[in-house]
């Protein structure tokens, strides 16, 4: 289809157009650019098809004997593409690749006008291998707003690990606190259990003491008997 120079079946490159997109929304910016360059191809070919570049529903000017598009149709000239249009180019227009964005928006300014022909610069597998080998250099666009809405979330997040740098020190004073009170009730507790000992050992002494009293008082009695 896009090697020959002829025009094509209206319903089935519309129906190639539209998979493009939907394609490119779901891939990284290499094949992104490869689909949109060959959708820009085909959209330069076959002139009809930049109706669905229109905003109203059936694809502008053209709708065809489909009222509604059916993206699952396994026949391309019953999924009804010309009744949809180019909303994915919308989204690509917004995309973190420049090139991708650019292209997306070069495209949707393609008008319907019959005399507009504008011959490729770049082919779909040139774009391809030349965006792959850009990944390993790109870095992405920095939003100014949201880079200020991060600071601010940063200063909001030194705020908290000062609160909880303070919690901290809190719980670890009332630890140590806990901590002195438990290893005085475990002394005092040791303590109660040596003052035990100790009046056992006590009441046996005086016991021994008692019985030795009584031992020797009983000895007086026999020397006086």
């Amino acid at each position: 289809m896009l090697c020959e120079d002829r025009q094509h079946d209206m319903q089935k490159a519309a129906a190639f157009v539209k998979r493009l997109a939907t394609f490119s929304l779901c891939f990284g910016s290499a094949e992104s650019m490869a689909a949109l360059v060959t959708l820009k191809h085909l959209l330069q070919k076959n002139v009809k098809c930049r109706n669905l570049l229109e905003n109203d529903a059936g694809g502008g000017s053209v709708s065809g004997s489909i009222a509604k598009y059916q993206p699952y149709a396994s026949d391309p000239n019953l999924s009804g593409a010309l009744a949809s249009v180019l909303w994915e180019l919308n989204l690509l227009s917004e995309h973190y690749h420049p090139a991708v964005s650019v292209t997306a928006s070069g495209i949707s300014s393609m008008g319907s006008a019959q005399n507009q022909v504008i011959l490729p610069t770049l082919s779909p597998q040139q774009a391809f291998t030349d965006f792959s080998l850009d990944k390993e250099a790109f870095e992405p666009r920095v939003n100014t707003k949201k880079e200020s809405n991060k600071r601010k979330r940063g200063s909001g997040s030194t705020e908290l690990r000062i609160i909880e740098d303070t919690i901290d020190a809190a719980k670890s004073a009332d630890e140590d606190e806990l901590q002195k009170k438990l290893s005085d009730h475990f002394l005092l507790l040791s303590d109660i259990k040596e003052n035990k000992k100790l009046r056992v050992e006590l009441d046996r002494t005086t016991s021994a003491l008692q019985l030795y009293e009584e031992y020797k008082q009983l000895k007086k009695r026999r020397r006086k008997v």
